[in-house]
């Protein structure tokens, strides 16, 4: 008795180290199954402790996937197999599906025969502290804690180092190489204890500090740079790492986390695309040539918190390539505030993709892209569709799903007529989640475009491993194609190959007669650009004369 009281202690012990793994033992010749008591709440069991618990949490997983995960514990329950590793959709507490990824193995007796079966269940729509690819805390961890910082009036500095040349590493050795360039480097910011280490999103870093004055966090940079410049090991192959970096000392308590978040990751962006990889450095206390920039970021933070004060959306056509018929549009988010003005998306995107608040733009960006398209379109064009684009951001926070699925409810949105197009930092999301949500949307209808295909979202094996229904050329691959043999060369290759796997091709940026004559000849699918319509206001998008005829 003793003994199984101290078993069942550890079982309890190990089911509280995470919050998205569930631990379950079954005992086979009883069947009776004892489950993580996270698993219980999270998923909506009766118990802990069950007896046909199989059957019972058969009763969860999609029906799509019910008929895979019944025949394949028949056979661990049978013996015929010994080990249980599959991904499926199973139903929460709140009646939503969640890809989830099991693995188990029988404990067997002297004879051969399985007595016990034991394993893991890994809820993919929790969110979790660890990034899984590097180990380190979350970037909601690293906000967690200038949080707590600010309320304890800690004064603090905050590095955060960027990978510039990874997307040509993903290009060349491939999207699981990557990620263990990403592994590797985020083993050796171990090497500081004095700072806590985070993943700040995609290829981006930070080390926290309340210790390290600022000339020994300049001297860590330093070390970084010189540690990626001499290069990794990965898998035999030696790989130069080319860094930048952002610095930002915070003694200012008033100024918001995430602004302090989102001023670092703008800094960063500027070493790693205007300086060359030099270390940027600002002070929260004195905001002399960074002072613009803050008012700025405040103020179109402000306006989200104001219910999206002062932006709107636009709407761009797309069309049949052949016939040069309207068969949908991408809604383009736009912003204007005095004394500001109309500030151009390509700058307030970039500001904002990486603050938390985006998250509640998108939302605002989606409900209403989709209320004006089924209360003005569907009405007069029932037939076309609408793209609206969706950020890396957005597809790893927790409740994602929850609520753009509610937002396609509320609305009774048809979900035949909508697409999300994936935005290039999307790549630096894992592959295995990645595909996942995928999978989910597609489950629901709703189907998945790669955005920006010929910059940093080019790696063909996405094409092959991503079950989505197209993609976008991205403008700047096609811009001045006209008298480019190599870009012609290549748009024919990628069009090819992608409808070779059955995905179709939109390119965007069509500006002449010319370019559009050229990928026609391609066999592209559809085609975006000022040829056809600037963006326009949804008003003004129903009225264009391309519904009644075609351009010439």
């Amino acid at each position: 008795m003793e003994n199984m009281m101290l078993l069942s202690k550890f079982f309890d012990a190990l089911a509280q180290s995470s919050k998205n793994r569930y631990i379950f033992v079954c005992d086979i010749q009883q069947d009776i199954w004892k489950g993580s008591k996270n698993m219980v709440e999270q998923m909506g069991l009766p118990s802990d402790i069950m007896v046909g618990g199989g059957v019972i949490w058969g009763e969860h997983i999609h029906p799509d996937d019910r008929e895979r995960f019944i025949q394949d514990i028949a056979d661990v329950f049978s013996g015929k197999t010994q080990m249980h590793d599959m991904v499926y959709r199973a139903k929460d507490a709140d009646g939503e599906y969640v890809v989830c990824s099991c693995f188990g193995s029988t404990i067997n007796d002297e004879n051969g025969n399985p007595l016990y079966f034991v394993g893991t269940i890994d809820n993919h729509g929790i969110a979790n502290e660890f990034d899984a690819v590097t180990g380190l805390f979350t970037k909601e961890k690293l906000l967690d804690v200038l949080r707590e910082n600010r309320e304890a009036k800690q004064k603090y500095n905050v590095l955060f180092i960027g990978i510039l040349n990874f997307t040509e590493i993903n290009n060349v050795y491939g999207y699981d190489f990557g990620n263990k360039v990403l592994k590797e480097f985020a083993n050796h910011l171990f090497d500081y204890p004095e700072a806590e280490a985070f993943q700040a999103g995609g290829t981006k870093f930070a080390l926290v500090s309340s210790e390290l004055s600022f000339k020994l966090m300049k001297q860590v940079f330093e070390e970084l740079v010189e540690y990626g410049r001499h290069g990794i090991k990965i898998d035999g192959i030696d790989v130069t790492l080319v860094l930048g970096g952002s610095y930002t000392e915070v003694v200012n308590f008033n100024v918001d986390e995430r602004a302090v978040y989102t001023n670092g990751i703008r800094g960063l962006g500027e070493s790693m695309k205007e300086k060359h990889g030099e270390l940027q450095v600002f002070s929260i206390s004195n905001l002399d040539k960074n002072h613009e920039r803050i008012v700025l970021i405040n103020a179109l933070r402000n306006s989200i918190n104001n219910g999206c004060q002062g932006f709107s959306l636009v709407f761009q056509p797309i069309v049949d390539s052949v016939n040069e018929e309207v068969k949908g549009a991408e809604a383009l988010v736009r912003w204007s505030k005095d004394p500001f003005g109309s500030v151009p998306p390509e700058d307030f995107i970039a500001w904002l993709e990486d603050d938390p608040i985006f998250y509640d733009l998108g939302l605002w960006i989606f409900r209403t892209a989709m209320k004006l398209w089924k209360e003005i379109v569907l009405p007069k064009y029932p037939e076309i569709s609408l793209s609206i684009n969706v950020s890396y951001m957005q597809l790893e926070r927790q409740n994602f799903r929850k609520d753009f699925m509610k937002i396609v409810r509320d609305l009774d949105f048809p979900v035949d007529r909508l697409f999300l197009e994936l935005t290039e930092k999307c790549r630096f999301l894992d592959k295995n989640f990645l595909r996942n949500e995928i999978i989910f949307f597609k489950s629901n209808g709703i189907g998945a475009f790669i955005d920006d295909f010929g910059t940093g979202f080019s790696a063909l094996e996405l094409l092959l491993s991503l079950p989505v229904s197209g993609i976008k050329i991205d403008k700047s691959f096609v811009k001045g194609i006209e008298n480019d043999e190599r870009k012609k060369i290549v748009a024919s290759a990628i069009i090819k190959c992608a409808k070779d796997v059955g995905v179709t091709t939109t390119v965007e940026g069509i500006e002449s007669a010319q370019m559009r004559d050229i990928l026609s000849d391609y066999d592209t699918a559809f085609f975006q650009g000022f040829l056809y319509s600037q963006p326009v206001s949804i008003e003004e998008y129903v009225e264009l004369p391309l519904f009644d005829r075609k351009i010439k």
